[in-house]
């Protein structure tokens, strides 16, 4: 990892550990996954910078809550597929030398399989006292409502936080619902909006990132779920 990587990263650490600080957030260790739409309309931006840009940004929240210091990654589009962890060891050629390498074709856009999956692994054959935080960022209205609902309402009794991250154009009306969706044990997810995930400024994208994270670790102690 170049000096200017790992500068980058401990800046990034620091405007966290102050976000935290102002929010609440009192939970010191969580397991952090990053979901990443792979449908063809994201193609771009797997070509232009903007994916690794967005790892290299993402990952410090891993470094931060994450003991073993990996973030596990998924892509998703029809199905998904688990891709090596990310690490310092990867991070900087990560886009290049595993994405591109392992992805397969752009699939369509389906938010049920993905979610099931982590609900599966990380509230039930894994379990553990410490929250998992995924970020999921997608940039486009999935073809799934239904099971993506029915999804989301079965993790929502489990200690998986869903921080929903609609980027580009689309209004992300199915997303917005998610948010708000009646139905489920607790309230599991928060969506935010970003157009361009390279103008926003870092300490504004951790903001968001963390909002509702520690209202909802208040809600999983009331209900004995970390």
């Amino acid at each position: 990892m170049t000096i200017d990587l790992r500068k980058k990263i401990s800046l990034a650490k620091d405007m966290i550990v102050t976000e935290t600080k102002k929010q609440g957030v009192d939970v010191t260790q969580a397991r952090v996954v990053f979901v990443l739409d792979h449908s063809r309309s994201m193609s771009k931006l797997y070509n232009d910078g903007t994916v690794q840009n967005t790892l290299e940004r993402i990952f410090p929240l891993a470094m931060h809550f994450d003991d073993n210091g990996e973030m596990e990654f998924y892509l998703f589009d029809t199905l998904f597929k688990e891709l090596d962890p990310v690490t310092e060891g990867n991070l900087e050629n990560y886009t290049t030398e595993i994405i591109m390498q392992k992805k397969g074709k752009y699939g369509a856009t389906c938010y049920a399989p993905i979610i099931s999956e982590i609900t599966t692994r990380y509230g039930m054959n894994d379990k553990s006292n410490d929250p998992t935080f995924v970020v999921f960022i997608t940039d486009g209205n999935n073809s799934d409502k239904t099971a993506a609902k029915e999804a989301l309402i079965k993790a929502s009794h489990y200690n998986i936080f869903w921080k929903f991250v609609g980027i580009g154009d689309e209004k992300f009306e199915f997303l917005e619902r998610l948010d708000t969706m009646s139905g489920r044990f607790i309230d599991n997810a928060n969506f935010i909006k970003i157009d361009n995930l390279n103008f926003i400024k870092d300490s504004s994208l951790y903001e968001m990132l963390l909002t509702e994270f520690s209202d909802w670790c208040r809600l999983c102690r009331e209900h004995n779920l970390i």
